[in-house]
């Protein structure tokens, strides 16, 4: 069989084979005793835990909104905050659905690339930014914990190099943040570049035109990534933890929920637990197991809060939105 003939049955299969991956994975944690499903039964009976975590998930999705309301403005794309509230939530729900936590980033480029048709580009490209100030926010996050607790981070060479990773990825994150922003014009001139990529370029530069964008942006994502590990710390305090030392809940959880990103599994299913439970065994193996029970319990929340995005979903209305002056 051809090359040609092969590549649209893998891309058929592929969503496929990423929910049997995350099952397997699942499956194979659960049989080996790294994940105790009846832990995770009894921790979401913890309700007073479990509405803790839904009032931080809707925060997260309020701050969310914020920011790419932000990131659209800077663009000249003036997207109302209530249905930039209400892609954000559909965008959650299609990362229940597509493999990946990036899959609801798609279905939201779609609506808002539709919405603004004369600057599909810049539409685009306020997704991407999205998604990149979102994980630096996280590893900016893991990166000040790991400062406040150099005792910790200092330990053993493998800690030292959890530590590394985040500090290093924020400062590298940051600088080719801000590097795409300030010399877009330059790289959108490369004409060896594929015309998409020199549109994203083209598109990023404008954001110098509104400096206070970026930075906003970021410090809205740390303060989203904080909702993220509260959440998380409230799962685990559900599986019975409550001693966990500050310095290797952030020298690992932040890492962790970096990995959930990966579009391996839908929503992050598996890969998530997988992660946590190998980083917590380099940091603090005693946590390990129950790491795993939390990251379930946190997605099992996540799940129901992602299922109320069919609400907006089944009202969404096309509107032609107002872009740099052109309806």
């Amino acid at each position: 069989m051809s090359l040609s003939k092969l590549k649209p049955i893998l891309s058929k299969a592929s969503p496929i084979l990423k929910v049997l991956f995350a099952a397997a994975i699942v499956t194979w944690m659960a049989s080996s005793g790294k994940l105790n499903f009846a832990q995770v039964a009894k921790s979401l009976s913890e309700w007073p835990l479990m509405l803790g975590i839904v009032a931080l998930a809707y925060s997260q999705m309020a701050i969310s909104s914020a920011r790419w309301k932000l990131l659209l403005d800077a663009q000249e794309i003036r997207l109302p905050y209530g249905r930039a509230c209400g892609l954000t939530m559909i965008g959650m729900l299609f990362n229940m659905v597509i493999p990946g936590a990036v899959g609801g980033d798609l279905v939201k480029g779609y609506y808002i690339t539709r919405a603004a048709a004369e600057r599909k580009s810049h539409a685009a490209t306020t997704i991407l930014m999205d998604r990149v100030v979102g994980l630096i926010g996280l590893l900016f996050l893991g990166a000040a914990g790991v400062l406040m607790n150099l005792d910790e981070t200092m330990r053993t060479a493998a800690t030292r190099s959890l530590g590394l990773l985040s500090v290093g990825g924020t400062i590298g994150g940051l600088v080719g943040l801000y590097a795409a922003v300030f010399i877009g014009e330059k790289l959108a001139a490369w004409h060896f570049l594929p015309g998409v990529l020199r549109n994203v370029f083209r598109a990023l530069h404008e954001y110098r035109r509104k400096a206070s964008a970026v930075p906003i942006a970021l410090a809205l994502s740390v303060a989203n990534q904080a909702c993220t590990c509260v959440i998380y710390y409230l799962a685990l305090r559900a599986t019975g933890i409550h001693d966990m030392p500050a310095g290797q809940f952030f020298l690992v959880v932040p890492l962790g929920m970096v990995m959930t990103a990966i579009p391996v599994s839908p929503g992050g299913i598996g890969v998530g637990q997988a992660a946590l439970f190998a980083l917590f065994q380099i940091v603090s193996p005693r946590y390990a197991a129950a790491a795993t029970d939390a990251m379930t319990v946190m997605q099992v929340m996540f799940i129901l809060v992602c299922l109320t995005g069919l609400f907006w979903y089944l009202s969404y209305k096309h509107v032609e939105l107002e872009t740099g002056g052109v309806k």
